[in-house]
């Protein structure tokens, strides 16, 4: 048994979030949030301004436009989806790593993190609620608890778990919650907390495989992006995946079995794209 505070440590050792990241989350995330706002806060940060256009422009390649100020990039890409990018600018060296303890090569963990940040994205056009715009960053974080958690899975422990998945049937989570008293989407929460990102992209990545518990939709929210995400992926390498998802989540999200057919579909052709924005992060 791995000590938690260990983990909590290693979890707090990675680099903070850019100031211009932080302030950028607490600020589309309050009522009071303007376009103006957000395009001047971002204006002072000349990298990400740099990266921002260049990825609005490559969002809109297909057609003549082209974005030369950062209030038309923001107008063009929307708030929720410019602070998830702002905050793939920031973890994606970490994302891009190989984690074999995992069994993921580099650059496995971001592209999944992508297809997530997408799904998030395609799942309020669908279904019928409100979705909090921190479910696009809390999708693309969701599994960022993962570079810390491998760091503790000796292949002893490796052992033990794939022991528990297949003689007692525990999940991944389930296994690391009985081997470390923490599982990744736990320690991804305490990683978005000590970042200072907002309360509700802690709880969408705290309870992603766990959103009954989380009672909140941006937990239903990343719950979903991450399932279909693994849809995509498999579509993308030609694996069989069979897409089920909590019935509780469905009916908390009014999304009917008609829609749920069209959700991965309709993810996958946007994951294809728009994953050309976060190419130029």
């Amino acid at each position: 048994m791995i000590e938690i505070n260990r983990l909590i440590e290693q979890a707090h050792s990675l680099t903070p979030l850019p100031a211009t990241t932080v302030r950028l989350a607490q600020l589309v995330c309050s009522p009071d949030c303007y376009l103006e706002d957000v395009a001047e806060l971002i204006g002072f940060d000349s990298a990400l301004t740099m990266k921002l256009l260049r990825a609005a422009n490559s969002a809109a390649s297909a057609s003549a436009v082209h974005y030369g100020t950062v209030k038309e990039a923001v107008s063009r890409l929307g708030t929720a989806q410019v602070l998830a990018f702002a905050v793939a600018c920031s973890t994606r060296p970490f994302l891009q790593r190989g984690l074999p303890e995992y069994g993921l090569d580099e650059g496995a963990l971001w592209r999944h993190s992508v297809a997530a940040a997408v799904a998030a994205e395609v799942v309020p056009e669908l279904c019928r609620v409100d979705v909090p715009p921190e479910s696009f960053t809390a999708a693309l974080l969701h599994d960022v608890g993962k570079l810390v958690m491998a760091r503790f899975l000796t292949p002893e422990i490796r052992g033990s778990i794939q022991r528990a998945n297949e003689l007692d049937h525990l999940s991944q989570r389930e296994a690391e919650t009985l081997l470390l008293s923490v599982h990744h989407g736990e320690l991804g929460g305490i990683i978005a907390q000590h970042w200072k990102l907002p309360v509700r992209v802690v709880q969408g990545i705290t309870h992603h495989h766990t959103p009954d518990q989380g009672m909140d939709v941006i937990c239903d929210v990343t719950y979903l992006a991450n399932e279909i995400a693994k849809d995509i992926e498999a579509g993308v390498d030609g694996r069989p995946f069979e897409f089920v998802i909590s019935p509780e989540v469905a009916v908390r999200l009014h999304i009917s079995p008609k829609i749920m057919e069209s959700l991965c579909p309709i993810a996958a052709l946007r994951y294809a794209q728009v994953s050309r924005r976060y190419s130029a992060v």
